[in-house]
């Protein structure tokens, strides 16, 4: 795997030491079906709730995916500048640049969510989603990628409230899992739906 794996993609510089994903990064799909997004509940002190995707690719395939071909698995439906849009991770924020007419004429990309820290497997965003005005405040997105106990990846996207973005991402994973190979699982809220051990 290569080292430059989870350098930061935005090319903004951040501190520290940059290894291989943290094993216990986000909370594990236990049996999942590879592809298959499911909420997990609580997922750490900074996150009280959790998407997590099993992606039956190797890890770096994975994360390149995500990350360099956002623009192929993106959801068209959940696109701000129309269908033909191209979203993409870019000058430290996830944009979307409409892609029709000629270029002097467009607006100024749609800022879907902005780079908040990169490290160790971890992209930290500050998703503003698409329904924004003056009032708004991002919520604090941690996306955390490892590999999965049986091979390929395990991506996790935890965040807190308001969980306007559980629905808003439960779409873009499923797109993401659907272009990786995978299949979307009827969202649940925490603790809905399973038995407590």
């Amino acid at each position: 795997m290569s080292e430059s794996l989870f350098l930061d993609p935005f090319a903004v510089p951040t501190s520290g030491e940059h290894g291989p994903p943290s094993t216990d990064a986000g909370a594990s799909t236990g049996d999942v079906v590879p592809g298959t997004v499911v909420n997990s509940g609580p997922a750490s002190a900074e996150a009280t709730h959790a998407l997590n995707a099993s992606i039956p690719l190797d890890l770096d395939q994975a994360v390149g995916a995500f990350v360099d071909d956002t623009h192929l698995w993106w959801p068209r439906e959940f696109r701000a500048t129309g269908e033909s849009g191209h979203v993409y991770f870019g000058e430290g924020a996830l944009l979307e640049e409409n892609a029709e007419g000629p270029a002097g004429d467009q607006d100024p990309p749609y800022e879907w969510a902005a780079l908040a820290g990169a490290a160790e497997g971890t992209l930290e965003l500050d998703w503003w989603g698409r329904h924004r005005d003056a009032t708004d405040s991002p919520v604090r997105l941690y996306i955390s990628w490892s590999t999965g106990p049986r091979g390929g990846a395990e991506l996790s996207v935890r965040g807190n409230e308001p969980t306007s973005w559980l629905e808003e991402w439960t779409a873009v994973l499923g797109a993401f899992t659907r272009f990786t190979g995978g299949s979307l699982a009827e969202h649940s809220e925490p603790g809905e739906g399973r038995e407590e051990s």
